[in-house]
């Protein structure tokens, strides 16, 4: 049954009438089906259903395909075309190669680009699905997906619609103009059963797509009816010939999970939309120009991208400041300097920010001011910074929320809300204002916030209650707070009050005792001298027991709890301070503080930091900004692995497995540069302190120096070489010869042989550090690390030695030679190089750190998850940050039969 049109309501404005004459053309071309259609124009049905719809002006490209195909006069129906557009100014979308603030629609699927891979992975999907979930926070693009994406690329005849607060009558406007019947009687059908849906859509010839965007509408506007009644007729109309695709924000993902039939229907059938790889953002940003016959300068196209990295809900951000950009080009080619003029990414979220918070009432903007103002981590010495936050912490109505949503100023994810942008803090003065005047105040509000939530998820532990003088200046927040806050404040207030009582009492019963006590002490204090020493000797065996127990404890709560964690651990380092309690202190408050960037580091950062993205073979290259880390550049590592680099930092090298390796000169963070190698080079083991001399062996063993920039390499007379090792003044290098079963460690220089250093069991690994100083660390049965210092080659001196370690160990050197580290699965040891002192010694059994980084006595490491951990040996420096937040412990059960002790020193008035 060829698809019919909804009837336009009337024809009084060129735009209708510009529409009724299209479809009477199509009628007298024998009333095309769409898909008929399609295959004429090349456009999907869905494009020509939109074109043809009287809602704006097609493109002069559509409207002269659909001519052309009906039959009509193309230059008639140009010129007529020409002189709407021209009259009719506000409707020329197409004219502007960026659609703003708004969504990608249907017709915009010339412009839609950089989520190729998504829509292509989404349309499998559906084909493979009869009921399909697009999930992602706001202003990821889902909504541009699911219609230049999806529906304009699907050859099946097209529903789209969006719940609002009558999906019923929303569906059958749709319904109705597909099967061309009035809208009435195909609501009462479809409200009579939730079958209806399936048996009408059923009935009609067309395979259809049914699309229900903003899906989360049905949990926020619906009533209970409505939303049972769309959920139950969707799910049911889901089949072969019917495909259903909702899109839903991802903060109402629980939502979807109460209804069964969700449940069900979303089984292995989700998509999640992410935020976009730096090369679909640069697809994004440059062809719709590109398709509008402009181009774009390179540094305005490394800006955008950097202004966006990693922020999901800043799509729609970037779509209007590239669209203001546009406007000021030069010709045809879009510049840094225009978008400079506009403001960025900044001007347009401070533009939308202020002119979204006049529009607000007076109470408004109240709640408006309290929600911002807890969206931001105030910096101490650093910048402030954003914050994500519960949405139920939030002390704002849903409506108002989502506002702020739509107008691009947060990103509300599935159980969280957050800034859209951190520039919104610097841009926006308005807030920059709330900040500057209200700090200590919103620092001390955070700081409850943080107890409250504590206080909640102990089940209303007491012993987490404010008191004292946290307590008073607490009581002068009460306007600030949410209800949970509320509730833990008047909790602590109650509590204070019955505590003074307490006391009170207390001190009056103390005095009549004292007197009668004091003469009973006398008597016994001779016969508990005896009991008293034996009772302290078992006292402190229990109370040691008991700390290496509780450590323990700790130690497995570190992967999941790492705060917890420290708080046990602290406790049991109080009540004995054991080598063990130490370690897991010192570890568990590294986990607590430990950060990430994007999807984890590939290394501890120095100079610069490189991360791992959606593509294997792809780093992402970030250089340190005031307050964190700015993205810049990439790099392809092919699949290989990050092998070394030089002490500067410039120069990186990445290996390919056992076959080949590629040197890259990371001097220029925003444009990393492949330094191309002589061809028979062979595998780079080791480079100089500033990557200009290259170490490496061949196929045959040998050893091959390379100056970088030279055409040739230099072959040393060494055979069976295992490894190699530059000396960071490039004034000779060590090498590893396998001599039967034991390697051979020698030093050597361009012209020769000069001393042998050592032998060790085969096969062993050589490194170079700063100031002459060789780390060797044999994989023979007993795998063992040794630290040299073969300034004078003739008689090297050892630094330090550990054996036992597991097939983890590495070695990494402070860049200016004072320490050096060893750390495998069991231990990290750092040793200074000057007098061979251990300066630590720290258990890791158990957590898979790896990757150390050496800054001084500091060290970095890297856990399972990519995230960096900073080991702070400082013992006092640990405790103070343990101290700065909640100590809840359940002593009796951890330490039963024992004494509560103060787990942190009286602060300082």
């Amino acid at each position: 049954m060829p698809r019919q049109e909804r009837p336009l309501e009337s024809e009084d404005t060129p735009l209708l009438r510009f529409a009724g004459d299209l479809r009477r053309l199509r009628q007298r071309a024998g009333r095309l089906s769409y898909r008929e259609l399609g295959k004429r124009t090349n456009y999907s049905a869905a494009a020509l259903s939109d074109a043809l719809s009287g809602r704006r002006l097609p493109s002069l490209a559509i409207t002269g395909a659909v001519v052309r195909a009906c039959g009509g006069d193309i230059g008639e129906w140009t010129e007529r075309w020409r002189h709407l557009a021209g009259t009719n100014p506000g409707i020329k979308r197409d004219s502007l190669p960026y659609v703003g603030l708004a969504a990608y629609r249907v017709e915009d699927s010339d412009r839609f680009f950089g989520r190729e891979a998504v829509t292509g992975t989404l349309a499998r999907l559906v084909e493979e699905r009869p009921f399909v979930g697009v999930f992602g926070s706001s202003g990821a693009g889902k909504s541009s997906l699911l219609q230049a994406g999806l529906v304009a690329g699907s050859d099946r005849t097209p529903i789209l619609i969006t719940p609002g607060t009558d999906p019923v009558t929303e569906l059958a406007v749709s319904v109705a103009a597909l099967t061309d019947e009035p809208v009435d009687h195909v609501r009462r059908d479809l409200a009579a059963g939730t079958g209806a849906l399936r048996a009408r859509l059923a009935s009609t010839a067309a395979e259809v797509l049914l699309v229900v965007d903003q899906f989360e509408e049905v949990f926020t506007l619906c009533g209970d009816t409505d939303r049972l009644w769309l959920i139950r007729s969707l799910t049911a109309a889901a089949g072969p010939r019917t495909k259903v695709v909702i899109g839903v924000r991802a903060d109402f993902y629980g939502h979807c999970a109460g209804y069964p039939e969700l449940v069900t229907a979303l089984h292995r059938a989700q998509v999640l939309v992410g935020p976009m790889s730096t090369e679909e953002l640069r697809s994004a940003i440059t062809e719709p120009a590109a398709h509008a016959g402009a181009t774009l300068e390179t540094a305005l196209v490394a800006r955008v991208i950097s202004d966006v990295t990693g922020q999901p809900g800043a799509l729609p951000l970037v779509s209007h400041a590239l669209a203001e950009t546009w406007r000021r080009r030069r010709g045809m080619v879009m510049t840094l300097t225009g978008y400079q003029d506009v403001g960025g990414l900044e001007h347009a979220l401070a533009r939308t920010a202020e002119h979204t918070f006049e529009q607000l009432t007076p109470e408004d903007r109240e709640a408006v001011r309290l929600v911002f103002t807890r969206l931001v981590v105030l910096g101490d010495g650093t910048g402030d910074t954003k914050r994500r936050v519960r949405r139920t912490d939030l002390p704002i109505p849903d409506a108002l929320l989502e506002r702020l949503a739509a107008a691009r100023l947060v990103t509300i994810d599935r159980r969280t809300v957050e800034l859209t942008h951190e520039a919104l803090l610097r841009a926006w003065p308005r807030l920059a204002g709330w900040l500057a005047r209200d700090r200590e105040t919103l620092r001390r509000r955070h700081e409850l916030a943080e107890a409250a939530a504590v206080w909640e998820a102990d089940d209303h532990d007491p012993d987490t209650l404010y008191r004292g003088a946290r307590l008073e200046q607490a009581s002068g927040l009460r306007d600030l707070l949410n209800p949970r806050e509320h509730a833990f404040l008047s909790a602590s207030l109650r509590a204070d009050t019955v505590r003074r009582e307490t006391d009170r009492r207390n001190t009056r019963r103390q005095r009549r005792l004292a007197a009668g006590l004091t003469a009973l002490a006398v008597l016994l204090a001779g016969t508990a001298l005896v009991a008293f020493t034996a009772q302290h000797r078992a006292g402190q065996k229990r109370d040691e027991a008991l700390s290496l127990r509780a450590a323990g404890t700790a130690r497995d709560m570190i992967a999941g709890h790492p705060y917890d964690a420290a708080v046990l651990a602290l406790a049991a380092y109080r009540l004995s301070p054991t080598g063990e309690a130490r370690d897991v202190l010192v570890l568990a408050r590294a986990a607590a503080d430990s950060t990430t960037l994007e999807r984890g580091y590939q290394q501890p950062p120095g100079r610069y930091a490189a991360t791992r993205t959606d593509e294997t073979d792809v780093l992402r290259l970030w250089r340190r900004a005031a307050t964190g880390w700015r993205a810049a550049g990439s790099i392809a590592t092919g699949g290989g692995y990050f092998r070394t680099a030089s002490l500067d930092e410039n120069r990186a090298v990445y290996w390919h497995g056992t076959t080949g390796s590629d040197l890259w000169d990371l001097t220029d963070l925003g444009r990393p540069r492949r330094i191309g190698l002589p061809a028979g080079l062979g595998l780079i083991h080791s480079l100089d302190a500033t990557g200009s001399l290259v170490a490496a062996i061949g196929a045959d063993r040998t050893v091959r120096l390379w100056r970088t920039g030279s055409p040739d390499f230099r072959t040393l007379a060494a055979k069976d070489v295992t490894g190699a090792a530059v000396l960071a003044d490039g004034s000779g290098i060590v090498l590893s010869r396998r001599e039967g079963d034991q390697d051979v460690i020698e030093s050597w220089t361009a012209d020769g042989p000069v001393a042998v250093l050592a032998r060790v069991p085969h096969p062993a690994v050589v490194q170079a550090g700063p100031g002459g100083l060789i780390a060797v660390t044999s994989y023979a049965d007993d795998i063992t690390a040794t630290v040299l210092d073969v300034g004078d080659p003739h008689a090297p001196r050892i630094i330090g030695s550990a054996g036992g370690l597991d097939e983890t160990a590495t070695t990494a050197f402070d860049p200016a030679g004072r320490t050096v580290a060893v750390v495998d699965g069991a231990e990290a040891r750092i040793w200074d190089t000057r007098d061979g002192r251990r300066l630590l010694a720290l258990r890791t059994q158990g957590l898979r750190l790896t990757t150390p980084r050496l800054q001084g006595a500091q060290l970095q490491l890297l856990d399972v998850k990519s995230a960096l951990w900073r080991i702070d040996d400082d013992l006092d420096s640990v405790v103070d940050r343990t101290c700065t937040g909640p100590l809840h412990i359940d002593w009796n059960r951890q330490f039963p039969d024992t004494t509560p002790v103060p787990l942190c020193p009286p602060r300082r008035t």
